[in-house]
């Protein structure tokens, strides 16, 4: 396959050029810096809001495009979807859980009713309306040949908000950060997570087959709790289990007060995610074309790994461990 990807030095977007470089696909992809992400890859110079000509008159069997939802994107995504319509054979965009209706089902599936413009709006709204927006032009210009996996919270290497806790419980137990950890909420409630490696390695799949169709690709897949997400990373660190530690469980209605000043996507997962009003997703869909998840131990160990590499074992000054001990004091106060 010869593959387009739009948006590959991110996150989502690095691990689809590696996992479709790995399984022996042609990768090209579009760089402002003309940068590429990995060795073994085609480059063109363009911007997604602005110069698209390096584009023109080319091929390709497939495009993976990863970008953002924000209020310019649909204008961005039409203006490259009418571009590469007939030079492009599936088109595969991005969308994310948010688009479901908070009135909806609990556990909502591919069916459920999505979010619509109302008086009230939040960043999350204006996101999730603008991920529809993106969805119905690559739609309108690729029909049936549009390829949409609505993703939820994405993790594992090259993330920023899980990678918090491999480092931080690894921290704990050589002594190099504080042992005594702030740990959130209940931890035996159910968890939904996804490696971003899964959900690349899957896309890349079904782009090669030529699959169109919404997708939910939420994982785990499993009823991972809290608790077992958490132990993994601990494992990961060297040590057992949480026990390992001097833990201190917070209550999630303490939390919420405590964090009002902290956005929630600076805090570590799994704090209060008052974003998701749903329970669950219904991914049995993506699962039933071949979508796996990896472990939590795969998972932690995978991600530590990549931080000492990468340099980022040691937590940042202003990151939430900075806000740990004052916490861990009004909780245990």
């Amino acid at each position: 396959m010869r593959l387009l990807v739009l948006g590959g030095g991110g996150f989502l977007g690095y691990h689809v050029v590696t996992a479709a470089l790995a399984a022996g696909h042609e990768v090209t992809v579009l760089s402002r810096s003309g940068q590429a992400p990995v060795d073994g890859v085609d480059v063109v110079t363009g911007d997604r809001q602005g110069d698209l000509s390096g584009l023109r008159g080319r091929t390709w069997d497939a495009v993976f495009d990863t970008f953002n939802d924000t209020g310019e994107g649909a204008p961005a995504i039409a203006a490259t979807t009418a571009l590469l319509a007939g030079s492009v054979g599936t088109y595969g965009y991005v969308s994310g859980m948010s688009v479901y209706a908070p009135t909806g089902p609990e556990v909502p599936d591919e069916d459920g009713p999505v979010r619509t413009a109302g008086r009230e709006t939040d960043r999350l709204q204006e996101r999730s309306l603008a991920k529809l927006a993106g969805e119905a032009a690559v739609r309108e210009r690729f029909g049936e040949q549009a390829f949409f996996p609505r993703v939820g919270i994405m993790v594992g290497p090259r993330s920023d908000r899980y990678t918090y806790w491999p480092v931080r419980l690894a921290g704990a137990l050589d002594g190099s950060l504080p042992r005594t950890v702030l740990l959130p909420g209940d931890l035996d409630r159910p968890v939904q997570y996804s490696d971003a490696r899964d959900i690349a390695a899957w896309s890349v799949r079904m782009l090669a087959e030529g699959r169109g169709g919404t997708f939910n690709a939420v994982g785990p897949g499993r009823p991972d709790t809290l608790r077992e997400v958490l132990d993994a990373c601990v494992v990961a660190g060297g040590g057992t289990s949480l026990a390992d530690l001097d833990a201190v469980v917070a209550p999630e209605d303490l939390m919420r007060r405590l964090l009002l000043g902290v956005d929630e996507e600076e805090r570590p997962l799994w704090f209060p995610e008052d974003q998701i009003p749903q329970l669950a997703i219904d991914s049995s869909r993506a699962l039933a074309t071949g979508l796996v998840f990896s472990s939590p131990i795969e998972l932690a160990t995978a991600t530590l790994a990549w931080a000492r590499e990468a340099g980022e074992a040691a937590l940042t000054d202003g990151s939430f461990a900075d806000l740990e001990p004052e916490l861990v004091g009004r909780v245990r106060g």
